[in-house]
C-alpha cells in the first residue's frame, strides 16, 4: 500500500487554483480514507489536528485571492505527504492487525538472516503469507546487514533497502523492487499478498545469502573507486 499513491511525489504543480470549498474537500477526503484508520492514539491525535488546522485555514482564506488560495492548497497537501512519510517512517501506519511480526527492517537483532529466513519459511507453511513476506525481506537485509554489504538506519524503508541492496547485485533490480512492493503490501495495504510473491522474496533471500556480489558495481555505485574491502568477491550473482 502506497498512501501517497493519489498524491503528487515531488513539488505540487500550481495548475488552475482551487476553490476553498473544493480545495478543503479534498483534503479532507483524502484524510478519510480507511488507510488512515488503523492506527489509533497519536495518529487519530495528528490527522485530527491537520484537519482542524486545515478547516481554520480555509476559513481565513479569501476567495477571491487564487492565488493565494492555490499556496494554501499546495502547503497543505505538502503537509499530509510530510505527516504520511513521518507515520511510513515511525511504523505507526500500518495494517498491524494483521500482522503478527514487526515491519521494521532493523526488529530483533539478536536473530540472524538464517534465522529470519527460517520464521519466513514457517511462516508461509502456516498460511501466513504476510508474515512470511515481511519476514522474507527482513531476512535479507539482515543478510547484508551480517556481510557489511548494508547499512541498515531507523526508519528506513523496504525500497530505500531495496535501491541499496541492487547496487551490490545489479542484475536482481527488478526483483529486490519487486520484493520491496510486496513487502509494501503486506507491511501496509489492506491487501494480503499471495503464497507466490511471499514464496518469490523467500527465495530471493535464499539465493543472494548464497551469493558472491558485485563489488566493483558496489563501489561505482557509492562513488568510491576499486574494490572495497565487504564480503564476497567482485564476481556477480548470476540470475
Amino acid at each position: 500500500m502506497t498512501p501517497l499513491g493519489a498524491l503528487p511525489a515531488g513539488p505540487v504543480p500550481a495548475g488552475p487554483p482551487l476553490d476553498p470549498d473544493e480545495a478543503r474537500a479534498r483534503v479532507l477526503e483524502e484524510l478519510g480514507k480507511s488507510e488512515y484508520d488503523d492506527s489509533p492514539g497519536f495518529v487519530a491525535w495528528l490527522l485530527s489536528t491537520i484537519e482542524n488546522w486545515l478547516a481554520e485555514m480555509m476559513d481565513g482564506v479569501d476567495g477571491t485571492s487564487a492565488v493565494l488560495t492555490g499556496v494554501t492548497v499546495a502547503l497543505a497537501l505538502a503537509l499530509i505527504i510530510a505527516a504520511v512519510l513521518v507515520l511510513r517512517r515511525t511504523g505507526l501506519l500500518r495494517r498491524s492487525p494483521a500482522l503478527e511480526v514487526s515491519a521494521e527492517l532493523d526488529a530483533e537483532p539478536v536473530l540472524t538472516g538464517a534465522e529470519l529466513r527460517q520464521a519466513s519459511r514457517d511462516a508461509i507453511g502456516a498460511g501466513r503469507t504476510d508474515d512470511g513476506t515481511v519476514l522474507a525481506l527482513r531476512a535479507l537485509v539482515r543478510d547484508l546487514e551480517e556481510r557489511t554489504l548494508l547499512d541498515v538506519a531507523a526508519g528506513m524503508t523496504a525500497h530505500e533497502a531495496a535501491v541499496r541492496a541492487a547496487a551490490a547485485f545489479p542484475e536482481l533490480r527488478g526483483r529486490l523492487q519487486r520484493g520491496a512492493d510486496a513487502f509494501d503490501t503486506a507491511a501496509y495495504s489492506h491487501r494480503s499478498t499471495t503464497a507466490k510473491q511471499a514464496d518469490d522474496l523467500l527465495r530471493l533471500a535464499e539465493y543472494i545469502a548464497e551469493s558472491s556480489p558485485d563489488l566493483a558495481a558496489a563501489d561505482e555505485a557509492s562513488g568510491v573507486g576499486g574494490t572495497s574491502g565487504a564480503g564476497g568477491t567482485p564476481t556477480g550473482a548470476g540470475g
